[in-house]
């Protein structure tokens, strides 16, 4: 050992004898179990409310029950996340990439966020067709390809709404976010 070790042996030593009460070092508890991104993937299963449902307002999540990949409450109201896609019209989208990765762990990160819930847009068109089996013009209009994948997002109890939405608007690669309590109320939020 060189004198700057010993030197420093030193001072601990005496710096040890002059503590009363040294609790052993433990690792933080998490806040709460987050799901992993594996999980997430797999959650694809997961049903939200389609998009074209949404937008011609025949969609009602307080009745959508569905299979989730995480013990979660079921989710009654939530914001859904849409992800731009190629040749998508909104201005944020252009020459944007979508990495869905990093979108979900920007949405998990947030304190205020319960759950979060993918849907491919394969199962999203597939859902959009059930709910809109009796409207053969708008299941003639309506594509696979049309169809945006989406992100679900459950809030926590006593989250600002507001926040969250605009936070996921801001995200690279989302085209929109919207508050389906404003949906379901037919109201600008």
């Amino acid at each position: 050992m060189n004198t700057t070790e010993n030197r420093l042996r030193e001072a601990l030593s005496a710096a040890a004898v002059t503590a009363v009460d040294v609790r052993p070092l433990t690792a933080p508890a998490r806040r709460r179990s987050r799901v992993p991104l594996l999980l997430v993937a797999a959650a694809v299963t997961v049903a939200i409310v389609g998009a074209g449902s949404v937008w011609a307002g025949r969609a009602d999540p307080r009745t959508t029950t569905a299979v989730q990949a995480s013990p979660t409450p079921e989710p009654q109201l939530e914001i859904t996340v849409f992800l731009c896609k190629k040749n998508d019209p909104f201005p944020q989208c252009k020459g944007q990439k979508v990495d869905r990765a990093k979108i979900a762990e920007a949405l998990w990160s947030r304190p205020d966020v319960e759950w979060i819930g993918f849907q491919n847009a394969e199962e999203a068109y597939k859902r959009f067709k059930e709910e809109n089996k009796t409207n053969k013009t708008m299941l003639a209009a309506i594509r696979v390809e049309d169809m945006p994948e989406s992100f679900r997002v459950v809030p926590e109890q006593g989250a600002v709404w507001k926040t969250i939405t605009a936070a996921a608007k801001g995200l690279p690669g989302v085209s929109n976010a919207v508050d389906q309590r404003c949906v379901l109320r037919k109201q600008t939020c």
